[in-house]
C-alpha cells in the first residue's frame, strides 16, 4: 500500500467548505473530492443516470475542505426544487466542468454559514444505492433517481489562517464556471492567495488550546548542575567566505 493509500484510508473530519457537481468525474476541480462511489454497495454514483440520443450522461457530487480560502462552512444540504427553499441556500444549476444543467427536476442545495457562529458543520456527503435509510451519524438530505444523498456532521476545530492567505486576501472567479446560484443572482467562490483548493499549506490544530509551560525542573536556576556558555566568534563576510566556500564545478 502507497502512502497516498493510507492517507484516503485515515478518517477525515476537517469540514466541508465548498461543493459543486462535474460531469467528468476526473474532472473535479483541484483540491476537491468525488464522490464516484456509492458508499453501500461500491457501485457508480453517478446521480444522472440516464442518456440522451445514445449518449450517456453523468452528474457527480465534489466536496472541497480547504480550510483557507474561506471563513464559511456548509452547515446543511437539501435535495429541493428551486422555489423551495429561501435565498440564503445556494443552488447548484450548473455542472463545474462543463456548465450543462447539473440535475433534471431537483437541485441540490447548501447552505454556508460564518465559521464562528457555528460549532458542528458538515464534514461528509455520501451516496446510496440501495440502502433506504442513512447509515449511523448521516442525516438524510433527499433523493435523486433512486439515489439517498446523505451527509454527516462534526466539530469545527480552530482554524489559524497563514500570514498572507485568508478570507480577507481572497480573489473572486466567474462564477459561471461553478454554476452556483443564490435566489436569483451566481454567487461567486474565493480564491485564497497564493494557494487554490489544494493548498500546499499544511496545518495541524493538535496543539490549540495547550498551554505553553516550562517545565519545573528549570524553575528553580540555583538548582541546575553549572554549565559554560560558549563563547560566539564574530565572523566577517570574509571570514565566512574563505570557510564555507566550495566551488562545484
Amino acid at each position: 500500500m502507497d502512502l497516498q493509500s493510507v492517507f484516503k484510508a485515515l478518517p477525515d473530519d476537517q469540514v466541508i467548505t465548498k461543493i459543486c457537481i462535474v460531469e467528468d468525474p476526473s474532472k473535479c476541480p483541484p483540491g476537491f473530492q468525488v464522490v464516484s462511489r456509492t458508499f453501500d454497495q461500491d457501485t457508480d454514483a453517478d446521480l444522472w443516470k440516464d442518456r440522451i440520443f445514445g449518449k450517456r450522461i453523468t452528474r457527480y457530487i465534489c466536496f472541497s475542505k480547504d480550510q483557507y480560502s474561506s471563513d464559511e462552512v456548509v452547515e446543511s444540504i437539501a435535495i429541493a426544487g428551486e422555489k423551495d427553499l429561501s435565498s440564503e441556500w445556494t443552488v447548484l444549476f450548473y455542472t463545474w466542468d462543463t456548465e450543462q444543467k447539473a440535475m433534471k427536476k431537483k437541485n441540490l442545495c447548501y447552505k454556508v454559514v460564518r465559521r464562528e457562529s457555528v460549532q458542528v458543520a458538515v464534514t461528509d456527503i455520501i451516496v446510496l444505492s440501495k440502502s433506504k435509510k442513512p447509515p449511523f451519524g448521516f442525516i438524510l438530505a433527499g433523493e435523486v433517481n433512486s439515489l439517498l444523498i446523505c451527509y454527516k456532521y462534526g466539530p469545527i476545530s480552530p482554524t489559524k489562517y497563514p500570514r498572507g492567505v485568508g478570507p480577507s486576501n481572497g480573489q473572486h472567479i466567474a462564477s459561471g464556471n461553478w454554476g452556483v446560484s443564490t435566489g436569483q443572482s451566481q454567487q461567486p467562490y474565493i480564491q485564497g492567495q497564493h494557494t487554490l483548493y489544494g493548498s500546499s499549506i499544511t496545518h495541524s490544530a493538535m496543539l490549540d488550546g495547550i498551554p505553553f509551560t516550562v517545565n519545573p525542573k528549570y524553575g528553580d536556576v540555583s538548582r541546575l548542575p553549572p554549565f559554560i556558555i560558549p563563547e560566539i566568534t564574530l565572523k566577517t563576510e570574509e571570514h565566512l567566505q574563505a570557510q564555507y566556500n566550495y566551488s562545484f564545478q
